[in-house]
């Protein structure tokens, strides 16, 4: 596959400074330091989403990365996603104002993964919640997540025929968590027929976390999306490849990291259409607010 840098998208990076922004002392796991520079001395595309993780303590790192980049990095065009953590509901509009001014396009929410578990109500929920928000409403930001593949499964009816969230742009994280196990289950034909362009796309990224044993057994399940729904495939490069297995409050040493998934990223993008988080991302609309059809 040819690769123009400058066009394509790297739709999930994670960028860690724990010195300066610490991370959650109730977190589940703990990478290790991933900073700024090295995010974009190891990144190959030049339009990025940085995805604030669930053990960041609040906006504050993503936020101050965006602006560093829009301040010294400006041939990159950076987005980024931020949790609807326990603090969303306390958020101005004013906040979110500026929040979309920096770059901010996209929500996450956690369930079943990162946090706390949550119930099906819980999610459904956060969805309906988020779908009437300020952000969705005034700007068409998009939600993203995290749930099991029988979860998102089960979310079908909700996703498709309620009238609050018809109106969302939702993008499922890591393949839909489907494994190979899941291969012509009942739950994965279900998930690829909601993909929809404009509305349900999936993020074809960390193909080791669904198998660790060889990326490829993920084939068969990444030729089903792009067979089915070519348009909504989007690609990240997990970048820097947490090991979320780590549940020690001490990051892991720099032996302990897997190399081996550095290597795994030109083998995921042979999978997946890059192009397609342009319209998601509103790239018409400059970082630093200044719309043209927003």
């Amino acid at each position: 596959m040819a690769l123009n840098p400058t066009e394509m998208w790297d739709t999930h990076i994670h960028c860690f400074n724990p010195e300066k922004y610490p991370f959650k002392a109730t977190r589940t796991y703990t990478p290790g330091p991933a900073p700024l520079e090295a995010l974009l001395q190891n990144c190959k595309a030049k339009r990025i989403n940085l995805v604030q993780a669930s053990v960041e303590n609040g906006y504050q790192g993503l936020v101050a990365h965006l602006r560093r980049i829009h301040a010294e990095h400006p041939h990159i065009l950076a987005r980024g996603t931020i949790c609807m953590d326990e603090d969303w509901q306390n958020l101005t509009d004013q906040e979110f104002d500026f929040f979309h001014s920096v770059g901010i396009r996209s929500c996450r929410i956690h369930g079943f993964f990162g946090t706390r578990e949550k119930s099906m109500s819980n999610v459904e929920q956060q969805i309906r919640q988020f779908a009437s928000s300020y952000p969705a409403q005034k700007f068409g930001w998009s939600l993203s997540a995290q749930l099991p593949l029988a979860v998102w499964a089960s979310l079908k009816t909700l996703i498709q025929q309620d009238p609050g969230v018809s109106s969302l742009t939702i993008i499922a994280d890591h393949n839909g968590c489907a494994t190979p196990a899941d291969i012509g289950s009942v739950e994965l034909d279900a998930f690829v027929s909601m993909l929809q362009p404009e509305r349900f796309y999936v993020k074809v990224s960390a193909l080791y976390r669904r198998s660790p044993q060889s990326i490829h057994e993920m084939q068969p399940i990444i030729s089903q999306f792009a067979t089915l729904a070519p348009q909504c495939l989007l690609w990240g490069s997990d970048w820097p490849h947490v090991d979320s297995s780590n549940r020690a409050l001490d990051p892991p040493s720099p032996a302990d990291i897997d190399t081996k998934r550095v290597d795994d990223v030109p083998a995921e993008l042979c999978y997946s259409e890059y192009d397609n988080w342009s319209q998601i991302m509103n790239c018409n609309v400059s970082p630093h607010g200044t719309a043209k059809s927003d």
